[in-house]
């Protein structure tokens, strides 16, 4: 009848729209191209930050070599200033040493002392020969002490007798451009008498030997 061939018509409507709704659709084009930029996306993403850990790596080893280079500048800096005090306590202990011995008076005869300020490096004092000095002679010491007698260019021949014996034998064994103090006692001085020192005081001479004769 017209009644069952309908419902016969809708079953089978129903059971194709069934079958057609449990069918998964099938992959398209656009699908396929979107898988394939994740990978490649994936891809340069791992590279990428396969080169940020290979640079800061490297980074990190130039930093230690840097490190290690300025320690290593920074021993050789604290090595050369500790030789180099080292060098200055040597030399300051020298000079210490030489000054104690410089300040030392030398004794000759008579009881006449010397004490070289300066060597010169000139012509040795010769007997007899005619030499120029520049002196200053005080009384007590020799920086402080009144200023007795001096001149600036006074000329003798040396051991003839023509200035006192302190003078003479003071002088002995010095060069030209040499400075040196000299401690005169009475004995080799002016005995008893009073030149401004006070009788019998000791004479304090500063000389520089400015000239030697040939």
């Amino acid at each position: 009848s017209k009644d069952e061939t309908s419902n016969q018509t809708d079953k089978g409507a129903a059971h194709h729209n069934s079958e057609t709704a449990a069918s998964p659709a099938p992959a398209t084009k656009k699908d396929d191209t979107n898988s394939d930029a994740d990978k490649i996306e994936r891809l340069r993403l791992k590279k990428q930050l396969k080169k940020q850990r290979q640079k800061e790596k490297k980074a990190e080893a130039a930093k230690q070599a840097d490190e290690a280079r300025q320690k290593k500048e920074k021993e050789k800096l604290q090595l050369q200033k500790m030789k180099k005090e080292q060098a200055t306590k040597k030399n300051e202990k020298k000079k210490f040493s030489d000054s104690k011995q410089t300040n030392e008076f030398k004794s000759l005869r008579k009881g006449v002392k010397y004490l070289d300020l300066k060597v010169g490096n000139g012509p040795v004092v010769q007997h007899r020969k005619k030499i120029r000095v520049e002196y200053t002679l005080r009384a007590k010491n020799h920086t402080t002490g009144k200023i007795i007698d001096a001149s600036k260019n006074f000329g003798f021949r040396l051991g003839k007798g023509e200035v006192i014996e302190g003078y003479d034998i003071g002088l002995e064994g010095m060069r030209v451009g040499g400075i040196r103090r000299l401690i005169v006692p009475k004995q080799a001085g002016y005995h008893n008498d009073d030149i401004g020192a006070g009788r019998g005081a000791d004479l304090y001479f500063e000389i520089e030997l400015l000239y030697v004769a040939p």
